[in-house]
């Protein structure tokens, strides 16, 4: 079921109608029936509702036993076995290509003729969000943070919460269960709806405004990279990094509309990334719930592993405190960032595109900063101008643009060719009126795109500092409602419907 389509808003419609007017003891069960019919409306079979039961069972009664035996060495047992049959899943469903394809390399290596054929496996909606959120309630439980739930349906609704299914945030346990099992029943509110709305508005606009119409230039100048170089590849390669945050930004802000009007927060999961000055923080505002995810459940427990104390006072002593403290560091942030590169998905171009080329980043930001220091100090380089730090979102905007070159193409090869591409300019091409007919838009396409990114940047730049919608509520009723029908028309008149068109291509459902 797609966010943007007709079926998803008479879904909600509905939802919200009989959420608000049923007793309060059984709001949640609604929000639970509706969420499985989210989750199965496109994919219901024996083997989908199997995988649902998996999970569900798994981290109710291995949930229920880390509780029961929390300070016990079985109590960790429980707790390895509840991770492992999920992960066990999540890897079963997405990854077993990659292991297959891992093997038929080595194969190759050794010139073996044999090979494995790849699998198809039917996995359900978000299974990687879910999984993970599953895993951190069991871990939660064990560290004694949470009580486990008796309830397995309540439970069940945590995990199949329907807005989180096709993009996130990730949401923690005891944050969505004081709001659902809070005292009080939860009413309408129309402060609310409005709100939500206007969210939801703005998500549209990025979705089918902004992120479709660059789609189209993407796609079509990866197409017809013998007829499209240089410059139109480079412009490819940052329009793609647009479009994916408008796609999956945008459908956030239609999720965090939806549960906003039921009456429920969800966990914030961007801010303001394009005015990040270096890949980290570039990081920190991108996919926020993710990372937060990784360093309370990877990263951290990770460097105060006992094997990476070990590893500290050993380097210190061989390399000196400065810069063996340095290395356990260095190790686990690889490791982690190897993990999120495979978490987006189960092939080479994730686990380098999103994965080890972030790690190469932000070690190199690290590792030369000394020396960054010393030269814009010795040139008399004011770093504290606005020049300068338009330098640097520049310049990270650019090195997140190459490594998503990576996450967008098909096939590590494929990522070389666009890179070779990239490099190769012809000045005819530059005033050949017939490229931007393999390109796919017209001049009115680009600058409808231009004003509608020099919108986005506005409110971003705005998002900064201001709540937007609750400063737009605290205007002027004309200018207040000037700007949401100008929203609206503009998603009706320039939004990308049509032949072409696919409601159902969010980026980060495949997660």
């Amino acid at each position: 079921m797609s966010l943007t389509s007709l079926v998803f808003v008479l879904f909600c419609i509905i939802t919200f109608f009989l959420y608000f007017i049923v007793p309060k003891k059984i709001q949640w069960l609604i929000l639970l029936i509706a969420s499985l019919i989210f989750l199965f409306y496109d994919n219901f079979s024996v083997f989908t509702v199997l995988q649902l039961l998996i999970v569900i069972l798994s981290s109710y009664f291995f949930g229920r036993l880390v509780d029961k035996y929390r300070d016990t060495k079985r109590g960790k047992v429980f707790l390895a076995l509840g991770i492992i049959i999920i992960l066990g899943l999540l890897i079963y469903l997405k990854y077993t290509n990659l292991f297959l394809t891992t093997f038929n390399h080595f194969l190759m290596l050794f010139g073996n003729s044999y090979r494995f054929e790849l699998v198809h496996r039917t996995s359900l909606i978000g299974i990687s969000y879910w999984s993970l959120i599953m895993i951190s309630y069991l871990i939660d439980v064990h560290r004694g943070a949470i009580k486990s739930e008796k309830n397995i349906l309540k439970l069940s609704l945590f995990m199949s919460y329907f807005p989180i299914l096709t993009s996130g945030p990730f949401i923690r346990y005891d944050d969505f269960k004081d709001q659902v099992d809070r005292g009080e029943k939860k009413k309408f509110s129309y402060d609310a709806l409005c709100s939500g709305l206007v969210r939801i508005l703005w998500g549209l606009f990025k979705i089918l405004v902004i992120s479709q119409r660059l789609g189209y230039f993407v796609d079509h100048v990866y197409g017809h990279m013998v007829v499209l170089e240089g410059m139109y590849i480079f412009l490819a390669a940052c329009f793609f990094v647009l479009q994916l945050y408008t796609n999956f930004s945008g459908s956030i802000d239609i999720i965090m509309g939806v549960s906003e009007i039921l009456g429920i927060k969800l966990p914030e999961n961007f801010k303001a990334p394009f005015f990040s000055t270096t890949i980290t923080e570039f990081w920190r505002n991108w996919h926020i719930t993710l990372g937060a995810w990784l360093k309370d459940y990877i990263f951290y427990p990770l460097l105060k592993s006992n094997f990476m104390q070990s590893l500290n006072k050993k380097c210190k002593n061989i390399f000196g405190k400065k810069i063996g403290k340095k290395i356990p560091l260095y190790l686990s942030m690889l490791i982690m960032w190897t993990l999120i590169g495979i978490w987006h998905g189960g092939a080479y171009t994730y686990i380098i595109g999103s994965g080890l080329l972030q790690f190469i980043f932000i070690f190199l930001e690290d590792v030369l900063e000394p020396v960054s220091n010393k030269i814009n100090k010795k040139l008399g380089i004011n770093t504290d101008t606005f020049s300068y730090r338009l330098y640097q979102r520049i310049r990270t905007f650019l090195l997140f643009s190459f490594s998503m070159i990576f996450f967008r193409a098909n096939s590590v090869y494929e990522a070389l060719r666009i890179i070779k591409h990239m490099f190769v300019w012809n000045p005819y091409i530059l005033f050949d009126n017939t490229s931007l007919y393999y390109a796919k838009l017209d001049m009115f396409d680009f600058r409808i795109l231009i004003v509608s990114l020099v919108a986005l940047f506005v409110v971003e730049s705005l998002s900064r500092s201001y709540n937007v919608r609750e400063k737009l509520f605290k205007q002027n009723i004309v200018f207040r409602w000037g700007i949401i029908y100008a929203l609206i028309f503009a998603i009706i008149i320039f939004g990308c419907y049509g032949v072409g068109y696919d409601a159902a291509s969010f980026i980060y459902r495949q997660f």
